[in-house]
């Protein structure tokens, strides 16, 4: 697999043709907007996802589908340029798309995300408090969805990688829900650099008194929060250094371009195995634009 990747603090100077097809989310925040209006200028065709985690289905625009049937429905796009604008898709959507267009041999197509200036923090005045974040209305909690479910036991080893954010009560459901996930097995990994310098510290603080408490003691790894390329270099290593018999799982709970890198991974790895928690983001969790990334990838 490869992976070009182009940044710009201004949208008109990434390089791109116009997109025959594109798929978009909904837009809670400023960066949303912004990356769902270059979506709709520069593309002929757009059709909004929506993935229902209670009931396994798809909403494409107004056609509903079960996940599994999405190959049958992409298939009509095989030839076609195609965009997947990540800042508005969640994990979900993504790694399902990706997923089927690696199956149908869709080898060649975009993913755009935005950074945000600014996220939202709590209403807060404690100074200790100073670094909790409102980022999602609920977090339903770890299921399972086609393509990517594991069942974890005590019979299996299990290698997991945790790529973490800002919401250390994500950490710890994950682990407090399956007490057989082995902490001297879990590698955690932080988006460093950040999107800003200190943001890092953020992610620190918030979760490592679960990484402590958990007594998580399968390593600290780094990468750059909008580098999905080093995500895939870092999961690539670990992949290869898995011991006989032993499996491993993905928790894409940090930045997006991580969460991009995961999902490409999970898509061309049938083995690899996900656990996610299907967060509902909360309208207005950022506010204003920061850089533009456009991801080319090659499988």
């Amino acid at each position: 697999m490869e992976l070009k990747m182009q940044e710009s603090e201004d949208y008109s100077k990434l390089s791109f043709h116009p997109f025959q097809i594109a798929f978009t989310g909904n837009v809670v925040d400023d960066r949303g907007a912004a990356a769902d209006k270059l979506v709709r200028d520069n593309s002929e065709n757009v059709i909004t996802i929506e993935y229902d985690p209670d009931e396994y289905t798809l909403k494409l625009d107004k056609e509903i589908i079960h996940a599994d049937d999405l190959d049958d429905f992409l298939e009509q796009f095989r030839g076609l340029k195609i965009l997947l604008e990540s800042t508005t898709l969640g994990f979900v959507e993504i790694f399902l798309s990706t997923r089927s267009f690696h199956r149908l041999g869709i080898d060649n197509f975009h993913i755009l995300y935005v950074e945000p200036q600014q996220y939202k923090h709590a209403r807060r005045t404690a100074l200790l408090n100073k670094r909790d974040f409102a980022l999602s209305d609920e977090v339903p909690g770890y299921r399972g969805f086609p393509g990517a479910t594991m069942m974890l036991t005590d019979k299996e080893i299990q290698r997991g990688v945790f790529f973490l954010g800002y919401e250390e009560r994500r950490l710890d459901q994950a682990l407090e829900d399956f007490q057989m996930i082995n902490p001297d097995r879990c590698t955690v990994v932080f988006g460093v650099p950040a999107f800003t310098p200190g943001w890092e510290m953020d992610a620190f603080v918030n979760n490592i008194r679960v990484i402590r408490d958990k007594n998580v003691r399968g390593g600290i790894r780094y990468c750059g929060a909008e580098n999905p390329s080093a995500a895939l270099s870092l999961l690539s290593d670990v992949y290869s250094s898995l011991e006989n018999g032993e499996r491993m799982f993905i928790v894409p709970i940090g930045t997006k371009p991580l969460g991009i890198g995961a999902a490409l991974f999970a898509a061309v790895n049938n083995d690899v195995k996900v656990l996610y928690d299907h967060p509902k983001r909360r309208p207005g969790r950022s506010r204003e634009v920061s850089s533009w990334h456009l991801y080319e990838v090659l499988f």
